[in-house]
């Protein structure tokens, strides 16, 4: 297990399910409104883009590539933020700041999509915005270091819990093995939520919860920031430059 996810407290740990809540809502709503494309599973996109260069019959070639190029850049662009900053697991600016750039993203989706037809070149469009905002959030996520969440993709997560858990010698230990089941259990709780809301009400709607819900938890991850950084590093009653140049990041 990597060793930086024993770092994280519980409070990071219920922000990042909250996280796989919402991809889990945000994927039911863009699989069932946008084409049967995913924003936030890549592993699907992939899968559907192989599909679609070997002329499978009714894959969406475009939209899931679109989806898959704007995660990509998502990641990339966060991930240039990222460059040479200290990862704080537990209370990260970058990843407070990505966060709510990307709620942002995700907000101003539903927005759009509230406001009516948007034409076949503008689902295109947003198709690869909500992939840049979902792959922007897997790199906050990894910055939180939550072991086994990644909020966007449960497959590892998966193969984890069925290997390592208390019938399979329980070598991960207790507190992994309820992280990796809530994991699994919020997203596929996200999906059933953001299936029954597109039905229920629009797609918009299903887009803007998973929105609200990146903002809420940027917005507490930023107030851990600041919190942090009232409360600098001592080694023996004294602070060092190199703890202050920390405590800024």
């Amino acid at each position: 297990m990597n060793h930086r996810s024993d770092r994280a407290d519980g409070l990071s740990t219920s922000l990042m399910l909250v996280l796989s809540f919402g991809t889990g809502m945000l994927d039911a709503a863009t699989y069932l409104g946008l084409h049967q494309v995913f924003t936030a599973n890549m592993t699907g996109n992939v899968v559907f883009v192989g599909l679609g260069l070997a002329n499978a019959d009714d894959v969406p070639l475009l939209r899931a590539t679109l989806a898959l190029v704007g995660f990509v850049v998502g990641a990339t662009t966060a991930g240039l933020l990222q460059r040479g900053r200290k990862a704080w697991p537990n209370s990260d600016g970058v990843a407070a700041t990505v966060l709510i750039v990307a709620a942002v993203v995700v907000g101003t989706s539903a927005v759009v999509l509230h406001t009516g037809d948007l034409g076949e070149i503008g689902l295109d469009l947003l198709t690869g915005a909500l992939g840049w905002a979902m792959g922007a959030q897997a790199v906050a996520a990894r910055r939180v270091a939550v072991g086994d969440v990644s909020t966007v993709v449960v497959t590892s997560t998966l193969a984890g819990l069925f290997a390592e858990a208390v019938w399979s010698g329980n070598t991960a230990g207790h507190a992994a093995t309820l992280r990796r089941a809530g994991a699994v259990v919020t997203m596929m709780g996200g999906a059933v939520a953001g299936a029954f809301l597109l039905t229920a009400t629009s797609i918009a709607l299903a887009v803007a919860v998973p929105a609200v819900l990146l903002l809420v938890v940027g917005l507490v991850t930023l107030t851990r920031v600041l919190l942090r950084r009232r409360q600098p590093v001592e080694h023996d009653g004294v602070v060092g430059a190199e703890d202050r140049d920390a405590v800024r990041s």
